[in-house]
């Protein structure tokens, strides 16, 4: 019959945990499960090791950025200068430009108020030479009208004139 004491059980046991424990070493040798978690041991290192230089070239780039802010009041300060400084350059050149602009504008048109003023003269004494010897030429006609013996008088003058002209 069965028996069931301890000290079977225990003897029972004891042969099968060795059994079980020499099965799985086996089976952990076959499939090379030690490889497996070296390579997978060695896989978190080197993460760990690539973690590493990144979170180092990443403080330094920090450092890089907290140092290039430390200037950046004084970087800002000059660009600024620099940018009056040519706005004041630009404005006294723009300004000596519009005022030659201004000049020569004044210049030209004194010219031509100028040319315009002799041009005016010009009409206006044609006009007024017109007008005299319109108004002549009717004083003359009723003058010749009144008294025709002047007519006679005018010929002979002219005649008179024409050969005393030298050729």
């Amino acid at each position: 019959m069965l028996d069931l004491s301890w000290n079977n059980i225990l003897h029972s046991n004891a042969i099968n945990f060795v059994i079980m424990v020499a099965f799985f070493l086996f089976i952990a040798y076959k499939m090379k499960v030690s490889q497996a978690v070296e390579n997978h041991r060695a896989s978190i290192q080197k993460t760990i090791e690539d973690s590493d230089l990144l979170k180092k070239d990443s403080a330094e780039e920090l450092q890089k950025v907290e140092k290039s802010l430390e200037n950046l009041p004084q970087e800002l300060e000059g660009i600024l200068k620099n940018a009056e400084q040519t706005a004041k350059a630009y404005e006294s050149k723009t300004k000596a430009e519009i005022d030659k602009l201004v000049q020569s504008i004044k210049d030209n048109t004194e010219k031509q108020i100028s040319a315009e003023e002799k041009h005016t003269n010009s009409v206006v004494l044609k006009n007024a030479g017109n007008a005299s010897v319109e108004v002549a030429q009717k004083q003359v006609m009723k003058a010749l009208e009144r008294d025709n013996s002047l007519h006679r008088k005018f010929i002979s003058d002219f005649i008179n004139e024409i050969d005393g002209l030298e050729v």
